[in-house]
Formats: structure tokens, sequence, C-alpha cells
């Protein structure tokens, strides 16, 4: 396990939609997920993975004005060593 690194996720899908009677409405879709992966994670697998994220978000909402993603990872630094928390 020390060779992982847990990683959290959010993709956020925001826009704005009408509804009769309301003078202003915006709907909203969040995905939130964890997922312990490799230290030697390249960038482009990172990429990757936030792409299939993206694709399933869209999939309930298909043309969202504003399409994010947000990606943590969580450290600690312990005589002069890091420590991944999660």
């Amino acid at each position: 396990m020390e060779s992982q690194i847990k990683v959290e996720f959010e993709i956020n899908a925001v826009g704005e939609e009408t509804i009769n009677g309301y003078d202003s409405s915006f709907k909203k879709y969040e995905i939130a997920r964890t997922k312990n992966l490799s230290k030697s994670l390249t960038l482009g697998e990172l990429e990757d993975i936030i792409n299939e994220l993206f694709q399933e978000i869209q999939s309930a909402y298909e043309k969202p004005e504003h399409l994010t993603a947000n990606i943590v990872i969580r450290a600690k630094k312990q005589e002069n060593k890091i420590i991944y928390l999660g």
C-alpha cells in the first residue's frame, strides 16, 4: 500500500436552464470519487480517468455550460519524508 496514493476526483457540470415561472434557474450535476493509484501514475493516465468521468457525467447532462474537474492528493511532511494521507 506504500506505493499507492489516494486520489480524490470531483467532476461538476453546471448550466443555466429555462423553467416556466422562474426568472433564472441553474442545474448542477456532480460526481465525487476516490481511487488508490500508483505513485508512478503519469499525467496522461490521470487525464484518461478524468475523461471517463467527464463522459459519465455528460450522459446525465448532455451540454453543460461548464464542465470542471478537481483532483486532490493529500500529503504531509513527517521527518523529511512525504506521507500521503488516505
